[in-house]
């Protein structure tokens, strides 16, 4: 992590999405009005959905740094916060209850998008998300979310 967080604009360019004046010209838009600058990007250039998705999901990683699971033990309830299969099919563990009530969920870079969207839907109360290296959490979920597992505390 460093101090700088890229704005959405600037990683956009970097991905050569838009042009710098595009980005500048989308700023100056923004300021109209609350409209996200990944809507106004899309209406104004095209730029697709999922260049915004990845553009948002580097600059919250950046923001964030990768999240080591090594050594990590989930909390039961934490844990009980979701069904194998949706755990499964975001790529996310819930690992514990933040002192502030927060729900901490490590997640794949590959599928955050889409578990910050499942949560907002699906999990009641605050969530905060990091990003966990696709391996670990795959050892994860085969660890704490195994088939055999979920047929054991059903029986």
């Amino acid at each position: 992590m460093n101090g700088h967080v890229l704005r959405i604009g600037e990683l956009l360019v970097q991905q050569g999405r838009l042009t710098r004046d595009q980005a500048e010209e989308v700023a100056r838009r923004q300021e109209e009005g609350p409209v996200p600058f990944g809507l106004l990007a899309e209406r104004m250039f095209g730029v697709s959905v999922d260049g915004i998705e990845e553009a948002w999901v580097e600059q919250y990683h950046r923001a964030t740094g990768t999240l080591t699971l090594r050594g990590v033990e989930p909390e039961p309830a934490a844990l009980a916060m979701l069904h194998r299969r949706q755990a499964s099919q975001f790529r996310m563990v819930p690992l514990r209850f933040e002192a502030s009530g927060e729900l901490l969920i490590a997640a794949c870079r590959t599928r955050l998008a889409r578990a910050v969207t499942f949560a907002a839907h699906r999990i009641a109360g605050p969530t905060h998300f990091r990003v966990a290296a696709s391996g670990a959490i795959d050892a994860f979920l085969e660890r704490h979310y195994a088939p055999e597992r979920a047929l054991r505390a059903a029986g």
